[in-house]
């Protein structure tokens, strides 16, 4: 019988416990979402800076402007120029023309001197997204290495893959 009635008490504390943390629930529930969408967001411009490039994809179709995600990509790439300077890639892609191109990459320099962000500070390229990436005979050298390693024979006399 005591056994029986401290589950009863047990029960009743957790249901009390529980009422009282739907209470808060609410309120962490949007405090966590907030912290989620705050953490998300320093994650997105953080690859947009690393990344430093503006693709084809990041302008209207057919035009020199800036569609809603490049204008939000060149937003934060701004905000970072205004206090460090740096290079600012803006691939042509294989389907625009080079007319188009320079009047994207006149676009993007009246937008920079907008924000006023010193033309200086800022170096336009057509480079590859991250920086120069490997020399071609390094990544040449980790392929063959990778290739060696993965075909080499175990000590069980098989070909691993």
């Amino acid at each position: 019988m005591k056994l029986s009635g401290v589950v009863v008490i047990c029960l009743a504390c957790g249901l009390i416990g529980g009422c009282r943390e739907d209470a808060r629930t609410a309120a962490d529930q949007r405090f966590d979402k907030e912290l989620v969408r705050t953490l998300n967001n320093i994650g997105v411009e953080n690859a947009i800076l690393a990344q430093h490039t503006l693709y084809p994809y990041h302008f209207v179709p057919n035009g020199d402007r800036l569609n809603s995600l490049g204008q939000r990509d060149f937003a934060v790439l701004a905000r970072h120029f205004t206090e460090h300077p740096g290079l600012l890639n803006v691939r042509q892609g294989a389907d625009v023309s080079s007319e188009l191109y320079q009047a994207r990459v006149a676009y993007v320099t009246s937008r920079l001197q907008e924000a006023g962000i010193e033309p200086q500070r800022v170096r336009i390229s057509d480079g590859e997204p991250g920086g120069p990436g490997l020399p071609a005979e390094h990544v040449v050298t980790v392929l063959q290495r990778t290739t060696e390693t993965s075909t080499r024979p175990s000590s069980r006399g098989t070909i691993t893959k």
